[in-house]
């Protein structure tokens, strides 16, 4: 796991604008920060993928055009929960009430962080499987919708596991975690050299529909 300094700029909207050596300390000291208190925790499962979009016997089925046609020649997923715990969370509640910009910048960092974690383990994921992965897809996006998030909780029992769970309104506490699908193609495994946007769908912003994310990236 690790927060590239390009990529927290990125998400917190950096365009090319010149940036000091201030901003660039604070930049580095909250990155530093949040890799130093972070917990990660992960639990993953892998299921076959019915005709019907139903994962092995568990009854549960993915909902949604866009997730079909993501898994589209897939014939098993994980399943993937991951988070980098209750002490971010805590610490940016402490620099909530001292500094608006340094609970933004410690902010930003921690989602970095829970993505890159996010990477590893679908790098992990496939030196295991000897087989290539589709790119993660979360719930909420597109219209998978986010009331799958609690169903993927209880199949991996995370509140268990990770002390991951999903509230009424499905939303994820630790508020810095992922839930997501990733399909297992029949291609062999290769180098991972492209990562998530932040936004739940593959970094391959040429290719996506979604022109508004605040995640794209320009060329």
């Amino acid at each position: 796991m690790e927060i590239d300094r390009t990529e927290l700029l990125r998400y917190l909207g950096w365009r090319g604008q010149e940036l000091d050596g201030t901003m660039l300390e604070k930049l580095d000291g909250a990155a530093k920060r949040c890799l130093g208190i972070a917990e990660p925790r992960s639990v993953m499962r892998r299921f076959a993928l019915n005709e019907d979009l139903s994962l092995g016997e568990t009854g549960f089925r993915l909902e949604g055009e866009d997730i079909k046609k993501h898994l589209a020649g897939c014939r098993e997923v994980y399943l993937i929960a991951a988070t980098i715990g209750l002490a971010a969370e805590r610490e940016l509640a402490k620099l909530s009430a001292v500094s608006m910009e340094q609970a933004l910048l410690f902010d930003t960092a921690a989602s970095c962080a829970v993505e890159s974690y996010c990477d590893d383990i679908c790098e992990d994921l496939e030196n295991h499987c000897q087989r290539a992965l589709t790119s993660r897809f979360s719930c909420g996006y597109g219209d998978f919708p986010l009331t799958a998030q609690k169903e993927i909780c209880r199949i991996l029992d995370t509140e268990k596991k990770i002390g991951l769970y999903a509230d009424k309104n499905y939303l994820l506490t630790p508020r810095k975690s992922v839930t997501a699908v990733a399909g297992i193609t029949d291609a062999p495994a290769q180098a991972r050299a492209q990562k998530n946007c932040g936004n739940g769908c593959s970094n391959r912003c040429g290719s996506c529909g979604k022109t508004d994310c605040s995640f794209r990236k320009t060329e």
